[in-house]
């Protein structure tokens, strides 16, 4: 919790008070901001515009009393301080956005060499055509002096602010100077003295909050990770004589992403804020003070130091990988097929140091969940957590929670992949491990086809042009009911295309065990061995798929009373 006034602020800043604010560590670059990437010919744009007195948009910075890990070298620029004098400071001045634009103006008017593309000595130093108000770099200066009537029309930029009231008697007498170039001198001039830049300070706000403001403000619609800001804030500098390496979170979160990435599992994916709340919740599970620090909210993850995430990783990393297993036994074989994210984090939580997990119930309890109207609230992990998992591994009697399925819902919930019911009820089909239509053999959600496919695809059962096509559909039976879809690969959809289930079912009737690759799918057979097509059997399909789909999930949760629901 930050100990500042909670304030929001503007100001406008001459550019050579933000250089000295940068330049005197006052504003400081955290290292989750990129390193200074701009083109040349982006820097010379940025001059060009405040030249003509163009806004140039706003910079950000955040005041805080909580230290980041911050850039100490930026396009050739060194800053003054090393990493453990800037620690001493009290508070500090984080720049959220524009930082490439500060750091243009950083190393134009200081100078320095820096990387540009395969130029490792590229020179920053800027300068000024009078006689046509052209801004350039170090390297054309030699080509310019050829073309201009003096060398003294080539101004170095860093130098204005320091011109003395004679300089313009004294170019005013350079051979050719005319009206024109008088008016670039006094316009570059005035860029210096007038031109302001808007900065807007945030200050005494969480990382939660200066995330939200930056996605607010930005121009160009960017979120800022909270991870960004805890692998900033948790870094440590190697130390040679303690034989320490350091710590950058960065590199554990990377090693557990190689470990997925090896194995084919699409679970690489997971981000990297649901890997750190993870963390946190078994922190938080084996905690022994009187008021827990650990949790999922960003105030919560604030509580985690280095020593939390250095001292604990390699046991927290097991527990993940292991509640990962978990999922992909119930075929969510990625985190895009959860219906919520934070499913599995009470599970995660039940799994840290339990020698004997009763998987069975905790499978029970995560299908029963996944259909429920919303679970993303931070206190109701905390409460399965704490409640039924806790019991559970106590040896405890516990209850899991009655489930209605609704049989008019699932019909009438028209697919879209980020409606939690829809991801549940592809969960759960998936769970049935469907093969394809033209192979019993042939998973459809195989880990080795997904990892050469990327993902199966999703295919209508009745396809939604033949079913434009009809006339008459009820109104309650879209064509892009969760009753339609099932898993497919690819090559199969492709060949079925828009052809009427009675047509194309034909040709993979005589695959071996046909009934019971309907059965994976929860298809039922009648619908498709009909002689011939009304409208109404659309819809009767779908309910009776509904239906299916229901008893298949009732039969699966012994220990959850299932309600089934017109």
């Amino acid at each position: 919790m930050s100990n500042l006034t909670r304030d929001i602020g503007t100001e406008d800043m001459k550019i050579e008070e933000i250089v000295k604010q940068l330049q005197e560590d006052k504003f400081l670059i955290p290292t989750f901001q990129r390193e200074f990437v701009w083109e040349p010919k982006s820097i010379l744009k940025l001059w060009d515009s405040m030249f003509k007195f163009y806004p140039i948009g706003s910079i950000l910075y955040w005041e805080t009393d909580s230290y980041l890990h911050t850039h100490r070298k930026l396009g050739g620029f060194v800053f003054p301080h090393d990493e453990d004098t800037v620690k001493k400071f009290e508070e500090w001045k984080y720049i959220l956005d524009g930082q490439q634009r500060c750091t243009s103006l950083l190393v134009c008017m200081l100078g320095g060499k820096g990387r540009v593309e395969d130029n490792e000595e590229f020179d920053y130093t800027l300068y000024f055509d009078a006689t046509n108000a052209e801004f350039f770099f170090a390297s054309q200066l030699e080509w310019r002096r050829l073309r201009v009537p003096d060398e003294r029309l080539l101004i170095r930029v860093r130098d204005v602010p320091n011109w003395e009231f004679t300089f313009y008697k004294e170019i005013s007498a350079v051979d050719g100077f005319n009206a024109d170039m008088e008016h670039n001198l006094q316009q570059l001039r005035r860029l210096f003295t007038d031109y302001r830049l808007s900065v807007i300070r945030i200050r005494g706000v969480e990382v939660n909050e200066v995330c939200e403001i930056f996605e607010r403000i930005n121009q160009e619609g960017k979120r800022l990770d909270p991870v960004d800001i805890i692998v900033a804030r948790t870094y440590r500098n190697p130390d040679e004589s303690l034989n320490y390496a350091g710590f950058y979170l960065r590199d554990y979160l990377g090693g557990l992403t190689s470990i997925l990435t090896d194995s084919g599992s699409r679970w690489r994916e997971v981000d990297n804020l649901t890997v750190i709340q993870m963390v946190s919740m078994c922190l938080r599970k084996t905690s022994t003070e009187k008021r827990n620090p650990f949790g999922i909210t960003p105030a919560a993850l604030d509580n985690l130091t280095t020593e939390h995430l250095e001292q604990n990783w390699s046991d927290c990393q097991k527990t993940i990988l292991e509640t990962i297993k978990f999922l992909a036994d119930q075929k969510i074989v990625g985190p895009g097929m959860l219906p919520f994210a934070y499913l599995a984090i009470p599970v995660c939580s039940y799994f840290h140091e339990n020698r004997s997990p009763n998987r069975e119930l905790a499978r029970q309890w995560f299908w029963r969940m996944a259909f429920v109207e919303d679970f993303r609230n931070s206190t109701l992990v905390y409460e399965h957590a704490s409640g039924f998992f806790a019991q559970l591994e106590a040896n405890e009697p516990v209850e899991i929670a009655p489930l209605t399925l609704s049989l008019s819902q699932l019909v009438q919930t028209s697919y879209y992949y980020r409606n939690t019911l829809s991801r549940a009820v592809l969960a759960w089909l998936a769970n049935q491990r469907p093969v394809d239509f033209s192979d019993p053999q042939a998973e459809v959600l195989d880990n080795v086809y997904l990892l050469m496919s990327q993902a199966p695809n999703l295919h209508h059962i009745y396809p939604q042009n033949f079913l434009r096509n009809v006339r008459g559909l009820p109104s309650d039976a879209s064509p892009d009911s969760l009753m339609n879809i099932c898993f497919l690969r690819a090559k199969t959809n492709i060949q079925i295309s828009d052809k009427n289930p009675l047509d194309y079912f034909q040709q993979f009737r005589d695959v071996r065990g046909f009934s019971n690759i309907l059965d994976s799918h929860l298809i039922p057979r009648d619908y498709i061995e009909r002689d011939s097509f009304l409208a109404s059997d659309y819809r009767a399909f779908l309910y009776t798929r509904a239906a299916a789909f229901c008893e298949s999930l009732k039969a699966a949760l012994p220990n959850v009373k299932v309600t089934i629901a017109e």
